[in-house]
């Protein structure tokens, strides 16, 4: 571990800052962890660290700053708790809300989730419970009404992308992470003049199989998964375009045999079985879709009766 002494802290001729996360330990009493920025001015006489420790305490009665040991990397099939912890074996002292079914950053393409919580680089995690629905309230209805899609609604009105695809290229929103701007853009619609007659359901659903598991503060709160998202929880990451899965007589849903082991340990959750929404649109009347049995992306009836988990990012 790479200590910074005040001894030598105090000769420093300019300013001093870094943000991380720290053990300040004094000389007497305990070490304290703290996050954000560390400071101090030309001659060390002024000094703060992070939020949460006293910023005037005497650099005479701190006998060290020392840099945090690096917190492990999230693994796929990790427990992921009410806290922003995980682990690969289930705490019992702590309380499960999901398992982290990618690694890596999900707001690459997605600028509203990037904006919103630039902290949230880390993966993804899947809720512990389904819930099922339809995907729009008389979507027939509104294309007599409005003639288009949701999405082009979206494009048309908010600041978010939007969420109609019928492209399967890699460079589209099929192959994106992009479930949080999406939801963000149905809470829009579904906020409009439209909303009371053409409600997105699965945008008002996902508070359903989550009730009584809240996302901590830390991350992004629960959303509705773009199809690029459900295909990740169902087959895993892939190299290629996942518009190719589920043609093989080998089923592409790694990820969900991996899942429904870990889901198993606990408690009142629901395993991953049969066909996924996600908020990704095809067109008026349809949807994306993944059967979870095989890895198959489908465009769907949005009258259909499918299976809705949402997730977030941490």
């Amino acid at each position: 571990m790479k200590s910074l002494y005040i001894s030598a802290l105090t000769l420093l001729a300019i300013s001093t800052t870094a943000s991380a996360q720290f053990v300040v330990t004094p000389k007497e009493g305990e070490p304290t962890v703290v996050n954000g920025n560390i400071s101090f001015s030309a001659q060390g006489e002024e000094w703060s660290v992070g939020e949460s420790f006293n910023p005037d305490l005497e650099l005479s009665k701190i006998a060290s700053i020392s840099l945090s040991p690096k917190e492990e990397s999230a693994k796929v099939g990790d427990y992921f708790y009410s806290d922003g912890s995980y682990s690969s074996t289930l705490d019992e002292s702590k309380k499960p809300i999901g398992i982290v079914f990618y690694v890596g950053n999900p707001s690459v393409n997605d600028a509203a989730l990037r904006a919103a919580f630039p902290g949230c680089v880390h993966g993804l995690v899947l809720a512990l419970k389904d819930t099922k629905c339809e995907w729009q309230e008389d979507y027939s209805g509104f294309e007599d009404e409005a003639d288009m899609t949701v999405g082009e609604w979206i494009e048309d009105n908010t600041d978010y992308v939007s969420i109609a695809t019928r492209s399967v290229s890699m460079t589209s929103v099929f192959n994106q992470i992009m479930g949080f701007n999406n939801t963000k853009g149905i809470d829009k619609f579904n906020d409009s003049e439209y909303g009371w007659d053409y409600e997105v359901i699965v945008g008002n659903k996902i508070s359903s199989p989550v009730s009584s598991t809240p996302a901590p503060t830390s991350t992004s709160g629960w959303y509705v998964p773009s199809i690029k998202e459900v295909s990740l929880f169902v087959s895993g990451a892939i190299d290629g375009n996942i518009d190719d899965l589920g043609y093989e007589s080998e089923p592409d849903n790694a990820n969900v045999v991996l899942i429904n082991e870990k889901l198993k340990n606990v408690a009142g959750s629901t395993l991953i079985n049969g066909v996924y929404w996600s908020s990704t649109e095809y067109s008026v009347g349809q949807a994306y879709t993944v059967q979870s049995a095989n890895g198959l992306v489908m465009s769907t009836s949005k009258g259909g009766s499918n299976n809705l988990r949402p997730v977030l990012a941490f």
